[in-house]
């Protein structure tokens, strides 16, 4: 809404596409929300700067200058070559967008670098967002996990970022569309899902219930759940238990119940709809019920 008054006002008005690093220096650029806008300077005055600078934030790209291996996975990426790499060769993008809070970026590629052994390489978009990657020669640590370090990023630089994992590639092929797709992804994801690291394996259940029209998504709702629609407490510990791989003793230490009780709560799901979810098709159908749910009352 903001954008398109701003348009009205200044019809130069242009938004920076995600992946582009060179801003035209014949404009003015702020940052409305996860938005860059630029504005032609004839079209702003002093007073006119003034008032932008009470709400936008001033934006100006200070990457850092790319390491020779950055500078060799940038060009890798446009000759998207055709070669089988196998399972030694593989390596997955990680994208990343800062939320919350602004860092040096030097700062933030120093504190990242802690947690991988050989020399870390990032592509950035803009100073908030890009890509780190997993390679033969730099992966994580054993034992170091995204929420790991999202909880250490939060606790010493006071950023909230998030973390989308892609898939493990073992081939350059159609690789700049392969980054593309898991930037639209990412997008999607962190506008849906309010946690720190999602996996890209996490999100097509949330795409397949988008396809579905609202009509369908009530009738798989309703045909699953049945009369546990409106119950909120039986519908977190089905998705719990769905969520720890059907685990009956992990999905009571993560809801700080009995096993016994949990035990009861699945019986009497069973009894009411006649689904054994400990059984993965039944499970899966579900889940997506439940989240057919969800995106009907958000909607």
């Amino acid at each position: 809404m903001y954008l398109q008054r701003l348009k009205k006002l200044y019809p130069s008005l242009t938004e920076l596409p995600k992946n582009q690093k060179e801003m035209n220096p014949d404009f003015k650029w702020y940052k409305l929300e996860n938005t860059v806008i630029g504005i032609d300077n004839k079209e702003l005055t002093e007073r006119d700067k003034i008032l932008l600078g009470t709400f936008l934030t001033s934006y100006h790209i200070q990457l850092p200058i790319q390491t020779p291996k950055e500078k060799q996975w940038e060009a890798r990426i446009h000759r998207q070559k055709d070669e089988n790499l196998g399972k030694t060769g593989r390596y997955r993008f990680i994208f990343f967008r800062i939320e919350q809070g602004h860092i040096d970026t030097n700062v933030f590629k120093k504190t990242l670098q802690e947690f991988f052994s050989g020399d870390l390489s990032i592509l950035w978009n803009h100073t908030n967002e890009g890509f780190i990657i997993e390679e033969p020669a730099s992966f994580l640590e054993e034992g170091i996990t995204y929420h790991q370090i999202a909880d250490t990023l939060t606790g010493e630089l006071y950023v909230k970022i998030m973390f989308f994992i892609g898939p493990y590639l073992e081939n350059d092929k159609d690789l700049a569309d392969c980054i593309e797709q898991i930037t639209a992804m990412a997008e999607r994801s962190f506008r849906k899902m309010d946690t720190a690291v999602i996996d890209y394996t996490e999100v097509y259940p949330s795409f397949l219930i988008e396809i579905l029209s609202h009509k369908q998504r009530q009738q798989l709702s309703e045909w699953i759940l049945k009369e546990f629609l409106t119950d909120p407490e039986a519908l977190e510990t089905i998705r719990m238990f769905i969520q720890c791989n059907l685990n009956v003793s992990e999905t009571a230490k993560n809801l700080y119940i009995h096993r016994n009780s949990l035990q009861y709560r699945l019986d009497k799901f069973y009894e009411s709809t006649g689904i054994d979810i400990k059984q993965f098709d039944n499970a899966f159908t579900v889940y997506l019920a439940i989240l057919a749910n969800m995106h009907n009352i958000q909607s």
